[in-house]
């Protein structure tokens, strides 16, 4: 996909939001895929890499890199290996739509991280962001966590570790992109793979199979590593050099609401208007927390 500047400013736009919405159905696909959750991020990440690589070629960029470089996107594999194994897990404990929304708390780890590593000021502004986030999630859950079914308890607390992993991964992707100038290609190339040898470990050593029951399971997870992981990334990838950082923050938002929007919709998952008041919060809590001067 080309990354040269668009002809006209509204291109870029329909790129986020082509990207978001491509991007919001991978926790559809994982849902739907009878495979185990670490056979799924396998699957996912092998077909992503496999159209990668496609890309990269087609592109004509190169994978070769600085050692560093190199290792911060090994560890980049690493820690998405970790959110892909809790968040797949939270997935089919409290459904797609609310593992994809406290997913998106890492907005809040990331910024938390960058305060302890990098001394990153914190403001008033965030702390109320927090505060919004967790009222929502409690007005999706209720305040009286110990109330609920021991397996949406966990599921709530996988999709936290999917937020705190994620953050990992991304604070070590920006170290990575700002050590070398490489393609965002490439380095998306190199972290699936990683991905996909981790997680091709993981899978039998925790009793899982590889095989792929059912012709939707495999469409789901061919869905998932190349329309979600492949397209969607390229798309937004291309579009954020072209847009402001606000505009892309709020676009992007998009993922997650409409995640929760296919949950509804394709797994009818009870809704109320207390739920529909915690999404909103929370998205508003998600933006108010990735905003940067």
């Amino acid at each position: 996909m080309s990354t040269s500047t668009p002809a006209s400013p509204v291109r870029p736009l329909l790129w986020l939001l082509a990207g978001s919405t491509c991007i919001s159905f991978a926790p559809v696909f994982i849902r739907l895929a009878d495979v185990s959750p670490d056979s799924a991020g396998f699957y996912r990440m092998l077909f992503a890499s496999l159209s990668l690589f496609l890309l990269l070629r087609m592109k004509g960029a190169s994978l070769l890199m600085q050692r560093k470089t190199l290792l911060l996107l090994v560890w980049c594999g690493l820690f998405l290996s970790l959110d892909f194994m809790c968040w797949h897990r939270s997935i089919h404990y409290v459904g797609p739509g609310l593992a994809t929304l406290i997913g998106n708390f890492q907005v809040f780890f990331t910024a938390l991280f960058s305060f302890l590593l990098f001394k990153e000021k914190i403001s008033r502004l965030f702390i109320v962001a927090i505060v919004m986030a967790l009222s929502g999630m409690f007005f999706i859950t209720g305040v009286d966590l110990g109330a609920l079914d021991e397996g949406y308890r966990l599921g709530i607390l996988l999709g936290i570790a999917t937020a705190v992993m994620y953050s990992g991964y991304i604070l070590l992707l920006k170290a990575a992109m700002n050590h070398q100038e490489i393609s965002g290609v490439s380095a998306m190339l190199v972290v699936s793979i990683i991905t996909t040898g981790v997680l091709g470990v993981v899978t039998p050593a925790t009793g899982a199979s590889f095989v792929i029951p059912d012709a939707i399971s495999f469409w789901a997870l061919f869905g998932a590593g190349v329309g979600c992981t492949t397209i969607g990334w390229s798309l937004i990838s291309s579009a954020i050099k072209h847009t402001s950082a606000t505009l892309t923050g709020l676009v992007l938002l998009l993922q997650p609401a409409l995640a929760f929007v296919w949950d509804v919709l394709f797994f009818s998952r009870p809704t109320s208007g207390w739920d529909v008041g915690g999404v909103l919060l929370i998205l508003s809590a998600i933006y108010v927390g990735s905003y940067r001067r």
